[in-house]
């Protein structure tokens, strides 16, 4: 029998619970206490909106709250992607497929419909959504955990949002969506204006004591344990802004420098070691960011948000406006508008939830990728 290779326990990529979810112990709280009406048999008084750049682990608190209701055991939820859902049928379907729910007989419903080859056949009219996802909840208590919603299609988004507020007045249900930071502009054009009552949660970089824990709790857990010194464990946390995407690239690259090494101790040779596996990838997602950008004609706009950004954490939204506008020689307030909420819409820029005025970049280190050289220098010298 072939010997089991020890395997890695950092998990880079799709949105995965990592092995140690720290620093969203307050997110957790808000969610749980949205949980806990259905729990009890009601309906939440309102919806969850999860927006935050990409990266941030905003599919990995919907993973975290999959696992808490499954744990439950009293609870249906259901995890869709805007794809699954791309007309009124395959939504109704997706929380009510109908070969599990016979007793949700089309003569029990107010409006008159079919089941087809692929499910429910509502002919086009969302109101029956409504009643079926109302008898189904009446039936068992659901959760639906929609992520990249910021792609879902406009009239199914609205059928979804206006029925699951419908249901909640009288049956235990949840709708959580999380999308990136354009997730709010998407649901406006929903023109369902009681979304905006949703409990907003936004999801950003970590703070420093948590993007550790990120990185120390696993390696400290590893059989025999892995430790980090102090000057090695400040280099990764400078480098990876305690942004959680690069946290677990991080995890990832010392945990294999170490294992390769059989070194029980990271110092920094080894993180110089490692070092070299994690920029490999973080230049390469630089760059599809930056492709992604150039493809959409924002990339001369980020360049200059990212001079602006140089030095500082935040940037008034009058002030973020003038950049847009004098890069792009722009003179209408609309115009630059539209081009911020692209920006937005991307991740590039994003506003936290109760930040006001106040605009962030998504990812700092990608601003610095796309500075000037000029601007680049001035920083630097201002931070030395």
């Amino acid at each position: 029998m072939r010997e089991q290779r020890p395997v890695n326990p950092f998990v880079p990529g799709r949105g995965v619970l990592p092995p140690c979810l720290a620093g969203r112990e307050a997110e957790q709280r808000e969610l749980m206490r949205l949980l806990a009406y259905v729990q009890a048999g009601r309906g939440a008084p309102r919806d969850a909106v999860v927006s935050g750049p990409r990266g941030n682990g905003k599919t990995v608190l919907l993973r975290w709250l999959q696992g808490e209701i499954e744990t439950d055991g009293g609870i249906d939820v259901v995890w869709r992607t805007p794809s699954d859902l791309p007309v009124l049928d395959a939504l109704a379907t997706a929380l009510a497929p109908p070969a599990r729910f016979q007793s949700l007989l089309p003569d029990k419903l107010s409006v008159s419909i079919g089941i087809g080859r692929l499910g429910w056949e509502l002919g086009g009219d969302p109101g029956t959504l409504t009643d079926l996802l109302t008898l189904r909840c009446t039936h068992r208590p659901l959760v639906v955990l929609l992520d990249e919603a910021h792609t879902l299609d406009v009239a199914v988004g609205r059928a979804l949002l206006n029925a699951g507020q419908s249901t909640a007045a009288t049956a235990p249900f949840l709708l959580v969506l999380a999308g990136t930071p354009g997730l709010t502009l998407h649901l406006d054009r929903m023109s369902a204006t009681f979304w905006n009552r949703a409990r907003h949660i936004g999801v950003g970089l970590l703070d420093e004591d948590a993007a550790a824990d990120a990185l120390v709790r696993p390696l400290a857990e590893q059989d025999p344990a892995i430790t980090i010194e102090p000057a090695a464990l400040r280099r990764v946390l400078d480098e990876s802004q305690c942004y959680p995407y690069f946290l677990q690239l991080w995890g990832a690259a010392l945990w294999d420098a170490a294992t390769q090494e059989a070194a029980a101790l990271i110092d920094e040779a080894v993180v110089a070691q490692a070092s070299r596996a994690f920029e490999i990838e973080r230049n390469a997602y630089y760059e599809h960011r930056r492709d992604e950008l150039e493809r959409q004609n924002l990339l001369p706009v980020a360049g200059a948000i990212a001079d602006a950004f140089a030095g500082r954490a935040m940037l008034a939204q009058e002030d973020l406006n003038g950049v847009i506008a004098d890069a792009l020689a722009l003179d209408s307030i609309p115009e630059t508008v539209q081009r911020r909420d692209r920006l937005a819409m991307v991740g590039y820029v994003w506003k936290p939830p109760g930040a006001g005025d106040r605009w962030q970049p998504g990812i700092p280190s990608l601003m610095r990728y796309l500075q000037s050289p000029a601007a680049a220098g001035a920083a630097t010298d201002a931070r030395t």
